[in-house]
């Protein structure tokens, strides 16, 4: 994800893959059987993605 993305649809499109994301991760964390390693997995793909979004959308870094 290098180019620039002009369509505001894929970046809140993106950005609601944030909080599924951490709703995902706040389901797994009550789950007995959800092992840490997975729940670093998950919380390393957000900080990604929420970093990705962030180079996309200089709005974002200016608010």
């Amino acid at each position: 994800m290098c180019l620039p993305i002009d369509d505001n649809a894929m970046l809140c499109w993106l950005k609601n893959q944030v909080t599924v994301l951490e709703a995902w991760r706040e389901e797994l964390t009550c789950r007995p059987e959800t092992s840490i390693s997975m729940i670093t997995r998950l919380e390393q793909h957000r900080t990604w993605l929420r970093e990705e979004i962030s180079r996309l959308d200089p709005g974002l870094k200016a608010a």
